[in-house]
């Protein structure tokens, strides 16, 4: 909701759209409390917050975290890509690359599909050898 009031509304409408083939959010909110609603096309009815799968949820959650228009200096994303449908990882890397021109950002993923969403970012790999890990 403070996306759409005070941040950037449009960026989060593209990512919705984007990560959801042309999916819609309507932003809930009464006495102090707040829902949403995701319209997907070909749904006869919105999803409601409980209907919601995992990955959808954890894509809602990076999107607050990555659009918040008070953004803090470093953040760290542990995994991000878990329970995520693979199409969502090119605009999840779209909202880390808009997002680290705001903060620092420090990424650790097991997904070589993401990292390569990430053109233009550091990049580091772990590499194991006789049981010891390096970045190589």
């Amino acid at each position: 909701m403070t996306i759409r009031e005070i941040g950037d509304g449009p960026a989060l409408d593209e990512a919705v759209s984007r990560a959801f083939l042309g999916a819609s959010l309507q932003l809930l909110g009464e006495d102090g409390r707040f829902s949403f609603r995701l319209h997907v096309p070909g749904l006869l009815r919105p999803l409601e917050p409980p209907e919601a799968s995992d990955g959808t949820l954890r894509f809602l959650f990076l999107l607050a975290a990555l659009l918040s228009p008070r953004p803090p200096p470093f953040l760290a994303l542990n995994e991000p890509e878990t329970s995520l449908h693979p199409d969502m990882l090119e605009p999840l890397s779209r909202l880390i690359l808009s997002a680290s021109g705001r903060g620092q950002i420090f990424l650790v993923t097991h997904s070589d599909a993401l990292a390569g969403h990430l053109r233009g970012a550091t990049v580091h790999t772990l590499q194991k050898h006789e049981g010891a890990s390096s970045i190589s």
